[in-house]
């Protein structure tokens, strides 16, 4: 008779199983998602640049733009610099940009985290400044958690 899940459950707990490497829950990314009704090109093409395009087309009948934050020309680990570069940014749309921005069905921040593998929690803090600034710009926030992918995944 094969083992069931609970001999699995006992060898993992008694350390019997190979080993994983423990790795600790971390912040990836943060992600700019609009859905529009109209293109959203010329918005994408001023934050050229200053973000990383993910997206910029036609998704299921709308248009839509994806953006990573680069904080001095970079992909950034700080959850407070990304916030804060995207931030000044499309608060410093200029005035036809912004009433596109404006305009459109969605504006999401995507904060994505990698679970990690046995870790401690992981707490993050967006400060009480940001969420002002989020919400003046009617900015939903997501969190998008990855599971661990071990290195045969990777």
């Amino acid at each position: 008779m094969p083992p069931g899940p609970l001999h699995f459950a006992m060898r993992l707990s008694l350390g019997v199983w190979p080993q994983m490497k423990r790795e600790a829950a971390s912040f990836i990314n943060l992600d700019l998602e609009v859905n529009s009704g109209v293109s959203l090109s010329r918005l994408a093409e001023h934050l050229k640049g200053s973000v990383f395009i993910l997206h910029n087309g036609g998704v299921k009948g709308m248009y839509r733009l994806c953006a990573e934050s680069l904080v001095g020309g970079r992909l950034s680990k700080s959850i407070r610099a990304c916030t804060a570069h995207f931030l000044d940014l499309l608060e410093a749309l200029p005035s036809d940009l912004a009433a596109t921005f404006k305009c459109t069905k969605s504006r999401v921040f995507d904060y994505g985290f990698e679970g990690g593998f046995e870790s401690k929690p992981l707490s993050v803090h967006i400060s009480q400044a940001h969420l002002t600034r989020i919400a003046r710009l009617g900015l939903q926030v997501r969190i998008t958690i990855y599971p661990h992918r071990g290195a045969a995944d990777a």
